[in-house]
């Protein structure tokens, strides 16, 4: 089980340059929507990902976006801006195995861009400690828990995301590629994060979704030969995961200890638009014709020796 998959952030601190992604499918304009969302939030560069602004009765601050983090979280200072008392415990596992605790808050309710999002069941704590030693004080991370049941589009290259109404969610997908996923509700069922189906000789090994994932490609020592990886290495290399025909992510590939099979972060999903049917359990793909900022998707450079 996985609580927070925040140690792609904390543990790939020292990282080689960045090799850039690339596709073989052709970045084709998007489709025309004429259907009007449900709401469209505004995702702003954050480090290597991106953020939202977020409002609670009045309080604001930024949350990282993290898809993979199951539930999002709210620092205590934000916590009781929004009136949400802590009690109990949410307990896990980041991807890699390491223990998190903390308290818990139900009904977190707040706005993005004037839409009001509620996460269930939110979990309590300081979250800027576990991006980066030097990352700037934040108010909180938002993960997928807030649009389950929902149709999410996300553009991050972009800056947007869009909650999607039946007939806008219709037209997004028009000429988009499906590719099979697998939701994933840890947490005693409380999160949420989606898992892309690769194929490999062997069978099905599933990458999480991962925009907390800034710099890197993440495959579990356990697969890693099937990717034409050391299972040894012990510095990220070169390296393609084939997701589906025509479709591949490139770029720095970390093989480490993890208790789930691998993760996708922004080295690949910033070169495309997701669309996310978090009832259905879909997801379809179309390359972005944005240009993503200069750092997103970007590893650190490794310090001199």
């Amino acid at each position: 089980m996985r609580l927070l998959p925040w140690c792609s952030l904390v543990c790939l601190g020292v990282l080689m340059p960045a090799i850039a992604q690339t596709q073989s499918v052709a970045a084709t304009p998007p489709p025309a929507v004429t259907a009007a969302p449900v709401a469209t939030l505004t995702l702003e560069p954050f480090r290597r990902s991106v953020a939202v602004r977020v409002d609670a009765n009045g309080t604001k601050g930024l949350f990282a976006f993290d898809t993979a983090g199951g539930h999002s979280i709210a620092s205590p200072e934000f916590a009781a801006a929004a009136g949400c008392k802590p009690w109990g415990e949410l307990g896990g596992f980041t991807m890699t195995g390491t223990k998190l605790a903390m308290p818990r808050c139900d009904g977190l309710q707040f706005d993005v861009d004037g839409h009001r999002l509620t996460a269930p069941v939110a979990g309590v704590m300081q979250v800027a400690p576990l991006i980066a030693k030097d990352a700037p004080p934040i108010a909180g991370l938002l993960a997928l828990d807030v649009f389950a049941g929902q149709t999410i589009t996300i553009d991050f290259a972009g800056g947007k995301l869009y909650i999607e109404s039946p007939a806008s969610a219709a037209q997004r997908i028009v000429g988009a590629r499906e590719l099979p996923v697998r939701l994933s509700h840890e947490v005693q069922g409380l999160a949420l994060a989606v898992n892309l189906e690769v194929p490999t000789p062997q069978g099905i090994a599933r990458f999480e979704l991962d925009s907390g994932n800034g710099g890197t490609l993440l495959v579990s020592r356990a697969y890693a030969k099937l990717f034409g990886l050391d299972p040894q290495a012990k510095a990220p290399t070169p390296g393609t995961i084939p997701i589906a025909p025509g479709i591949a992510a490139k770029g720095l590939v970390f093989v480490t200890d993890m208790n789930i099979d691998g993760n996708l972060g922004m080295p690949f999903l910033k070169d495309w638009i997701v669309t996310l049917d978090l009832a259905a359990g879909r997801m379809w793909l179309q390359p972005t014709r944005a240009t993503p900022p200069p750092e997103m998707g970007v590893p650190p450079a490794l310090p001199a020796k």
